[in-house]
């Protein structure tokens, strides 16, 4: 892929996940196979270097492992606001919870989460806007944006 002058290389899915500690990996696939279990018809592809779930074509949510963290960045990122009470212990930014290592708490409040969004796009401001995980990621829906 190339952008302007320079070229941005994408890994495959098994470089990502190869490319992990195993601590990481083993962290990561306890999300990746819960989301698998919830929603079995998952699509998973590498989008803005992370492995991206998409269901029924719509970007449902990223994993990713950063230097200090490791992340899953929810695309509806507005239906997160139905957790904020029980968000507020978590690390998180406006699409993603960050977390050092995984627990069965984490665990079990991301069931609940990967459920709710999967059942709820119809009820997010992003619902029916470009697909791509970037405009989720990086961009302020426009009827969000300050003049």
């Amino acid at each position: 892929m190339s952008r302007g002058s320079r070229t941005i290389t994408v890994p495959s899915l098994d470089a990502y996940w190869g490319s992990l500690s195993q601590d990481r990996r083993e962290a990561l696939d306890a999300i990746r196979q819960l989301l698998f279990r919830i929603w079995p018809g998952l699509k998973e592809d590498m989008s803005l270097n992370m492995p991206t779930y998409h269901l029924n074509g719509a970007p449902l949510c990223a994993l990713a492992a950063q230097k200090h963290y490791m992340a899953i960045y929810i695309m509806p990122y507005d239906l997160l606001d139905a957790f904020r009470l029980e968000l507020i212990v978590y690390d998180r930014g406006r699409s993603c919870i960050r977390f050092k290592r995984m627990s069965p708490e984490l665990l079990d409040l991301l069931d609940r989460i990967v459920k709710y969004v999967g059942t709820r796009f119809e009820d997010s401001i992003h619902h029916g806007q470009q697909r791509n995980a970037h405009t989720f990621l990086r961009h302020e829906p426009p009827h969000l944006k300050h003049p």
